[in-house]
This record gives C-alpha cells, sequence and structure tokens, in this order.
C-alpha cells in the first residue's frame, strides 16, 4: 500500500488523536506539545490551531450536532470550543490529575470525563458546571465513553474492568470484568449493537450492549497501545500495534490485511465516514492516511 499512503509531521512530539469532521472533508489532531489541529483532507492543509492547554492534549470528543468540541489535557483541565467558528468557550476545573478521556453525550448535554485521579466526572453542557461524580472505580481511568441511548457512562483503566454507571443518579450499576490488565481503548460498533474493548493482555473483548455482556474475544498477535477504529459499515476492526495496523473482520475475528508502519508506537486511528481513508496518529509526530480504495 506505500503507492497510497501519505505521511507528514502535524505535532511535535506523540500525536494522541486523530478523528473525522463534516462527512471526512476535515480531521481533528491532538498532540503531547498541547495543541490540537484541524486539516483539510485529504490534502491536510492546516486550516487552524486551537491554542489554550499547557500540556499535552489527550482526548477529543466531537458533540454528534458537531457544534461543539471537548478536549481532556495532562493539564489536568477540560476545554470547550466552539465550532466551525472554533472558538473557546470554556476552561473545565475541577479534576487533580491528568484527563486521560472526554465524551460528548449522543445529545450533547452532558460531557463525561476519566482521568488518573481515578475518577469520572459528568458536566452539563453547554455551562460546563458539574453535575456528578461517578464513584465505586478503584482503578486510574484510561477511557470513557457514553452508550448510543445516553443512560450509561462506560469507564475503564489500569485495573482491566469496565465499569458501567447510570448518567441521571450516578449509580454504579455493572461491572464488566474481562480484561485482566489494562484496558487501552473502547469503541462503540456503528450499528450501536456492540462494544469493543482492547486490553494489554493482547485480546479484544465484544459486548453487546443490549445485555452488557460479552460475547466473544479476539486474540491479538501483536504488542502495542491498541487504540481501536471500526469501518463506517461496522465490517473491518483496525487495531493499532507497535510496527503495523492489522485490519480484522468483525464478524469471523480473522485478520484481513497488515499495514506495515514505518515507525514503533500508534495512538489513535479513525476510518473515514465514507470508509475510503484509513488515518493513524503515530509517535515519531506524524499523521499516516492510507487509500484504501486503491
Amino acid at each position: 500500500m506505500e503507492s497510497d499512503y501519505t505521511r507528514f509531521h502535524a505535532h511535535k512530539g506523540h500525536v494522541n488523536n486523530v478523528t473525522f469532521l463534516d462527512a471526512g472533508k476535515k480531521a481533528l489532531s491532538s498532540g503531547m506539545d498541547g495543541f490540537m489541529k484541524l486539516w483539510s483532507v485529504p490534502s491536510w492543509e492546516l486550516i487552524r490551531e486551537f491554542k489554550g492547554h499547557t500540556k499535552s492534549v489527550n482526548s477529543i470528543s466531537v458533540s454528534r450536532s458537531f457544534n461543539m468540541i471537548a478536549t481532556g489535557s495532562s493539564d489536568c483541565t477540560i476545554r470547550l470550543w466552539s465550532y466551525p467558528e472554533s472558538l473557546p468557550l470554556k476552561v473545565i476545573i475541577g479534576h487533580s490529575n491528568i484527563v486521560s478521556s472526554v465524551c460528548i453525550s449522543p445529545d450533547g448535554k452532558l460531557l463525561a470525563s476519566g482521568s488518573y485521579d481515578g475518577t469520572v466526572r459528568l458536566w452539563a453542557l453547554p455551562d460546563g458546571k458539574e453535575f456528578m461524580i461517578l464513584e465505586g472505580s478503584p482503578d486510574t481511568i484510561s477511557c470513557v465513553l457514553f452508550t448510543p441511548d445516553g443512560r450509561k457512562v462506560l469507564g475503564g483503566g489500569i485495573g482491566g474492568d469496565i465499569y458501567v454507571w447510570s448518567s441521571s443518579d450516578g449509580r454504579l450499576e455493572q461491572t464488566l470484568m474481562g480484561h485482566n490488565v489494562a484496558l487501552m481503548s473502547m469503541v462503540l460498533t456503528p450499528d450501536r449493537k456492540y462494544l469493543i474493548s482492547a486490553g494489554y493482555e493482547r485480546k479484544l473483548r465484544i459486548w453487546s450492549l443490549n445485555e452488557l455482556k460479552e460475547e466473544r474475544s479476539i486474540e491479538l498477535d501483536g504488542t502495542g497501545h491498541f487504540p481501536l477504529a471500526v469501518s463506517s459499515n461496522g465490517k473491518t476492526v483496525a487495531v493499532g500495534m507497535d510496527y503495523d495496523i492489522v485490519l480484522y473482520d468483525f464478524d469471523s475475528g480473522k485478520t484481513v490485511s497488515n499495514i506495515p508502519l514505518m515507525v514503533k508506537g500508534v495512538y489513535s486511528m479513525a476510518f473515514s465516514p465514507n470508509g475510503r481513508y484509513l488515518v493513524a496518529a503515530t509517535a515519531d509526530g506524524r499523521l499516516n492516511m492510507w487509500d484504501l480504495e486503491k
């Protein structure tokens, strides 16, 4: 796939996140340099830099209506930005340690944040006032998600378990025990039926969102941070390894393809909405894009 490969420098230090906007015509990235950047796709011309965080920007979440962006940072703050105006709206302070993950609820009324301080917090939007602290997790939190109906918040971290809270009253409803070491990433399938989680024990676990129980697992042949991305048709799951990206068939769990990398360390990936492009954020400060139709 070398002839269909675009690779360019985007940030100083690791690139932590990449996500598409505007039906795949634009993309956001963030990095250890404290910046979030807006790019034109597929030319990858820089449109705008978002300045504000003083340390690494670890997580990006875009509202379903695309009018707001939330970022979480190692400076222990969360920032809200308007889109497409790209104006700073609010600095949210509350966590006492690194903010590792942020997620805007499907209805755009709440923001969930996970932190190395061991808490998951809910914030009311758009004003950013603290709504609730979700208690019961003994872990450092690495990732948070809302269920598709917005009624539950999922949080996971170093211990490997996934905690399920009610977003309305903060009650810890369930603990999904499966990963026996650190939970690295979580993603929802486009049909909103499944949760896919990756653990440091080199295994993907696929959970039914309806019943919140594990249905099956996929063994991973490699090491890395295991960021996940699912194609828009739900048929392909991409997993970032140390030196390659492995594409798995969602239904069978079999390997579809291996995409070699020129550098060790993938931290985030995204498929374009039309499924044509796969973009990976890597440890050398670059974004890497493949045209999957060629």
